[in-house]
């Protein structure tokens, strides 16, 4: 959906994914060192998603890691686990495009600070595919692998964890994908943390060589590190009060009274917090013209406009939506017979007609839906020497109104 304002590439909901992330950030001491010790870190993050907007996200980190390491001394890799509590918001977005499992891939920041040489670590990991439930908060666990190092000087290191990156597909119960596609989510730590993961002590025991990573490098040669990849700029995800999506409008509004229908045809300029479940839309309506009967007998011709009050709101919940606008319904020209009995801008209902629409079928936030409704019309004013005459003739009850919105 990159051409609308929701882009394919952003996701209801998905902090389900975050762990695999948070999992392999900064990691970077294995097996191959003495005296493992069990390290474990929480940190917050605050993560952008469609339709939910910005989503607080708690990721627990746990693995072992050495509480010393020997000059020239690799590490080896090490295997990472954590845990992550996915927000019953971020389920709803999920649930609303019809996901049933999500799955993808994060690259994750670190930086490890030695004597000498400060080093970012950036860890690529899987995400498995995890389940989603229909409802409620839930617990994705996921692992990773984590490079090798040595070092060259003595003293004290320190492992700190950055942000992150997710790649993340969400999937149908089929294995396809919804409608979001595969996007990117760029997560950010909340301030104020404490993001060490780990300080221990690189000890003088071996000859001096300079920091690889990975492999053990000759006895008596001085070796450049490799450069370490940085994570590509991640892209600028919607804020946390919700994302825009623009719906084109088509449909009809039949007025059994008046003995007749008009074609509608406009937009609907959304702004949705599917985290609230809510949503607010500018309706835009265009004019429209319809023949009508006056009192069952008389053919009658009406140009119409529409004038809106405020701004129409709404819910939206897995597969189904509501919308509510008020507006006055303005009559442009009248004719009967084909003669032009009014031609303004004033003639319009005395109050306006509370439009209240709700889903019929499957409502997909991301590409639209059938909406259905019924409303009222009062008498009309302000419609020139034959206000008397014209204005009753606006009076309508059980008007039916049948649209489709359709995602740009």
């Amino acid at each position: 959906m990159s051409p609308r304002k929701v882009s394919r590439k952003l996701v209801a909901a998905l902090a389900a994914t975050t762990t695999s992330g948070l999992v392999a950030a900064g990691l970077v001491l294995g097996t191959g060192s003495s005296g493992a010790v069990p390290v474990s870190l929480t940190l917050n993050y605050t993560c952008p998603f469609p339709l939910i907007g910005n989503q607080a996200i708690k990721a627990v980190i746990t693995t072992d890691l050495p509480a010393s390491v020997g000059i020239g001394e690799p590490t080896g890799e090490i295997k990472i686990n954590a845990v992550t509590t996915v927000p019953e918001t971020a389920t709803q977005g999920l649930t609303l495009v019809g996901a049933t499992t999500v799955e993808g891939t994060a690259l994750a920041a670190s930086t490890v600070a030695a004597p000498g040489i400060t080093l970012p670590v950036n860890v690529p990991i899987t995400v498995p595919k995890t389940n989603v439930p229909a409802s409620g908060a839930f617990d994705v666990p996921a692992s990773g692998s984590a490079p090798s190092l040595s070092f060259t000087q003595p003293g004290e290191a320190k492992i700190t964890v950055g942000d992150l990156k997710l790649t993340l597909t969400p999937k149908t119960a089929t294995g396809a994908e919804t409608g979001l596609g595969t996007f990117d989510s760029a997560c950010t730590q909340v301030p104020g943390q404490n993001n060490l993961l780990h300080t221990f002590t690189i000890a003088n025991t071996t000859p001096t060589w300079t920091t690889t990573i990975g492999g053990t490098p000759p006895p008596s040669t001085t070796t450049t590190p490799p450069p370490i990849t940085s994570p590509s700029t991640p892209p600028t995800l919607p804020p946390g009060e919700g994302v825009d999506i623009d719906y084109g409008l088509s449909g009809s509004s039949t007025l059994p009274r008046l003995g007749g229908t008009v074609p509608l045809s406009g937009s609907v300029d959304a702004k949705a917090n599917l985290g609230q479940g809510t949503f607010t839309a500018a309706l835009a309506l265009n004019k429209t013209k319809g023949d009508f009967k006056i009192v069952g007998v008389l053919p009658a011709t009406a140009e119409i406009d529409f004038e809106m009050v405020g701004q129409g709101s709404g819910t939206m919940s897995a597969g189904a939506a509501t919308f509510q606008q008020q507006l006055y319904v303005k009559l442009t020209s009248v004719s009967i017979f084909g003669l032009p009995i009014y031609s303004g801008d004033t003639c319009r209902t005395q109050k306006p007609a509370d439009i209240k629409l709700a889903s019929s079928g499957t409502f997909d936030p991301l590409g639209g839906g059938k909406l259905k409704g019924t409303y009222s019309l009062t008498r009309a004013d302000g419609c020139g020497p034959l206000n008397d005459y014209i204005g009753p003739f606006v009076f309508s009850q059980n008007n039916t109104i049948d649209v489709t919105l359709a995602a740009k």
